[in-house]
């Protein structure tokens, strides 16, 4: 149930919000995870070559930062721009290098912000940020002889597809698929890269750019593919080879360098505002509806954004006529919600927490 409801809920956070939707927050841009075989007292070079080319290329958008001199020569000594590293257990199998399989280690490498954007600037580029542009995914395939059919939203090739993006620091957002979307496009429309179309039924989810994909599996269980990625009026054809994850790979590079790229230069300057409130015990989409509706209603409230979910947790941003004090009092009088005593930062700003009281 909860699963299900952070799938339908991260649909939400990129298509609920009006016109202040054309920006998703990205967090993680200066750490790097990588699975790894077993703990070690310090992260190997390569380790952390591999981890400060991720963060890097998150940081800056640019793939191609990597080939510039300043950090093609940082890269020969990485450890210098680490802030801290930690180990997870996973559950994943990795090779161990000697035929053996062992359960994954998560190696957790953190770099330091500032010594990164530094490194940038060495280099003729910068930092973009946290606040980034939404690409909306249609997805749909044919496998063998079945009929097309929209691309399952929790099966492998979604999960792939958000890894990849999450490397990138692209956020990605899905359609819901409800009677609204089958009413104002099909399969076949999607199918046949009919932009029209699948412009008309993305305007409700007000994304930033489209990713069209379609997908077909041959007898033989091999993955062909094709691409349309539409922003800003422009259109590129992509049409990735090799397995699929590899094809995944490609395109998303592909999407990450043209939707990001331009933001160093452009006045894409979105920050978000308002007092942080994270709510606890919304278990379905119901629940999720009804605190809308709540939040909404309170006098002092004059507008909500969702920003984030974890398990059956949301956090909002909610701008206010006053402060806290003005929200608290206008809670009292219509108690949904409970205060906690947790309060938790976001960064430096401060999380009110409250615990929904269902009917």
């Amino acid at each position: 149930m909860i699963r299900n409801l952070c799938s339908c809920l991260l649909v939400l956070v990129f298509t609920g919000l009006g016109s202040l939707t054309q920006a998703a927050t990205v967090n993680g841009l200066y750490t790097a995870e990588l699975l790894v075989p077993e703990q070690h007292s310090q992260p190997s070079g390569e380790q952390l070559q591999a981890g400060l080319k991720t963060v890097l290329i998150k940081v800056s958008g640019r793939s191609a930062v990597v080939n510039k001199s300043a950090v093609v020569s940082a890269l020969r000594q990485p450890a210098g721009w680490l802030s801290q590293f930690s180990y997870q257990a996973t559950r994943t199998p990795v090779s161990a290098g000697d035929g053996r399989e062992v359960l994954g280690q998560r190696l957790v490498l953190e770099f330091d912000p500032v010594m990164v954007d530094q490194l940038l600037q060495k280099s003729g580029m910068k930092a973009i940020g946290h606040a980034r542009p939404v690409t909306l995914v249609w997805l749909v395939q044919q496998r063998g002889t079945a009929p097309r059919d929209f691309v399952p939203q929790g099966g492998q090739i979604y999960q792939e597809l958000l890894k990849q993006a999450d490397l990138r620091g692209l956020p990605l957002s899905v359609p819901l698929l409800d009677l609204n979307d089958q009413n104002a496009v099909d399969v076949s429309d999607v199918w046949g890269f009919f932009r029209e179309s699948i412009l008309q039924a993305s305007e409700r989810y007000q994304p930033d750019g489209v990713l069209i994909g379609r997908l077909i599996q041959g007898t033989g269980g091999g993955w062909q593919s094709e691409w349309l990625l539409l922003k800003d009026g422009q259109a590129r054809s992509i049409t990735p080879s090799g397995a699929l994850s590899e094809q995944i790979q490609q395109v998303i590079n592909e999407s990450a360098d043209f939707t990001l790229a331009s933001l160093g230069a452009s006045s894409f300057n979105y920050v978000e505002t308002g007092l942080q409130l994270e709510v606890a015990n919304i278990v379905d989409i119901e629940d999720y509806l009804q605190l809308m509706d709540y939040l909404r209603q309170l006098p002092p409230v004059d507008a909500v954004r969702i920003s984030g979910v974890d398990a059956d947790r949301v956090l909002f941003r909610v701008e206010l006529q006053g402060g806290i004090r003005t929200l608290e009092q206008a809670v009292r009088l219509n108690p949904r919600m409970m205060p906690t005593s947790r309060l938790s930062t976001n960064g430096a700003a401060a999380v009110y927490t409250y615990r929904w009281q269902q009917q």
